[in-house]
């Protein structure tokens, strides 16, 4: 089977560095989210805004970072 025009040998390589990329966003950014929600629920619960939502934002964000080392590693 011929390839595509646009197709030189590299697709398996570009699709696997590609999902990795997609992988380490979606990682990342649900670390910070999830982080943001819980810190926000305490603020919430503890009226203490905005101080947990800021804890939780580079708590899950220094989450997120270790999960993506652990995962690429």
């Amino acid at each position: 089977m011929p390839r595509e025009s646009g197709d030189h040998g590299h697709s398996g390589q570009r699709r696997s560095g590609f999902a990795a990329a997609q992988t380490v966003a979606v990682t990342l950014v649900s670390g910070i989210v999830v982080g943001m929600l819980a810190g926000y629920g305490l603020d919430r619960l503890l009226h203490t805004v905005p101080w947990f939502s800021m804890a939780g934002l580079f708590v899950g964000f220094g989450v997120a970072l270790a999960a993506v080392f652990f995962e690429t590693k």
